[in-house]
């Protein structure tokens, strides 16, 4: 699945995750674009592969293809890591998508009327860039005061693969998303000793399913509404469904639920097992952390706790500073202007930034198909406008 290296191409897409391979698919299959994708990784969907053991999606399979190719049904409702990871693998074959791995961009500028990447595999010029390196590029730890003197060990669940390591050990997870609810069940399923988890901000947690319906299904039913009439009929379903859980450390979140994937892009935490082993007592939900000491760890409500292991499930950032801060098409917030998928200025494009409501992948699909056509679009005027400078006769 390597390419050798080019050093001219109509479009190239930086990033061989879901977004971008889906562009580059519906470039070459719709508009018969000659189209690179260029990832630092040895293989596609990197942050998939290095998933953890017991990963499963939390979309269904039915939503969550990428544009010309189903998911098998035999990963069933809710594939796991390895499902997924074995479906990009075949969408590379069978789509026929030209990738140069291994190859690291370290800057792109602009270049007459199109762009130049400095890559470690050379220059490579073209007309459109597409940045697709995805939400979850580079590990962030929180400035906690005091994480240097640790004695213990510390991760950060980019690097959890399964909790064998921690077998009989005392573990704070640091978090309250998908990743922690994940880390801490399997933690309490496979011997660890005392398991905290730390929660700053509380979550909305949903059921995987809700009967024969799985929840992002039904979430999708309400897109179509407003947060204030959504949230209330949703805050009432929650507490229908679990009860009053703030005697075990979850209170009630502050926004609704769509009013929180609106405003932070936080998505809800599927918690059927999580809720479980909180209510049996294997896990504990504790106050964030507020700084850590040698052998403690100091909570916002100043209690202290003395795990052997801290495991931060604090996210990633998408960290494009380095590789195109300079040009001015980043937000405040170091995101590409111009929302999920949009083109962010002078022949380059972003898709797959920020976390949809309806989950990235069903999102993926939907955007990659509009977005190939705006970067046709683009590359069509941009030839036109080369073919008449060309035509003009020089003079005498």
């Amino acid at each position: 699945m390597t390419a050798q290296p080019h050093d001219s191409s109509d479009a190239v897409v930086i990033g061989a995750g879901p977004a971008g391979l889906a562009v580059a698919r519906e470039l070459e299959h719709r508009h018969g674009i000659e189209t690179l994708v260029i990832d630092r990784a040895a293989a596609p969907a990197i942050s998939w592969r290095t998933r953890y053991d017991n990963f499963r999606l939390n979309t269904t399979g039915l939503l969550s293809h990428l544009p010309g190719q189903r998911i098998p049904l035999a990963a069933g409702r809710w594939p796991s890591r390895d499902d997924m990871v074995r479906y990009f693998d075949n969408y590379v074959r069978r789509q026929n998508i030209t990738l140069e791995l291994g190859c690291e961009v370290n800057g792109v500028v602009r270049a007459g009327g199109g762009w130049r990447l400095d890559t470690s595999a050379g220059e490579i010029q073209t007309r459109a860039v597409v940045l697709a390196t995805g939400n979850y590029r580079t590990p962030t730890i929180p400035p906690w005061p005091g994480l240097s003197q640790f004695n213990g060990e510390f991760v950060h669940s980019g690097r959890f693969r399964n909790a064998w390591p921690f077998r009989g050990r005392d573990v704070l997870v640091v978090g309250a998303g998908n990743s922690a609810a994940d880390i801490a069940v399997q933690l309490a399923n496979n011997g660890a000793g005392r398991i905290w988890l730390a929660v700053r901000t509380p979550p909305h947690l949903v059921r995987r399913a809700i009967g024969p319906l799985p929840s992002d299904i039904l979430l999708e039913l309400f897109a179509w509404a407003p947060a204030s009439a959504v949230d209330p009929i949703i805050g009432l379903s929650e507490r229908l469904m679990w009860g009053d859980l703030s005697a075990y450390g979850f209170n009630r979140p502050p926004l609704g639920l769509k009013a929180t994937v609106e405003q932070t892009g936080r998505i809800p935490t599927l918690a059927d097992e999580l809720i479980d082993a909180v209510r049996a007592g294997r896990v504990e939900v504790v106050a964030a952390v507020e700084a850590i000491e040698r052998d403690h760890v100091v909570l916002a409500d100043g209690n202290r706790i003395s795990p052997a292991v801290i495991i931060a499930a604090t996210g990633f950032s998408m960290d494009l500073d380095g590789l195109v801060g300079h040009l001015g098409v980043l937000d405040e917030r170091g995101k590409p202007r111009g929302g999920f998928a949009s083109h962010i200025g002078d022949g380059m494009f972003a898709i797959g930034y920020g976390i949809p409501p309806n989950g990235p992948l069903r999102a993926i699909r939907l955007a990659a198909t509009p977005l190939a056509r705006q970067i046709a679009a683009h590359l069509a005027t941009t030839s036109s406008a080369t073919a008449e400078a060309l035509a003009v006769p020089l003079a005498d």
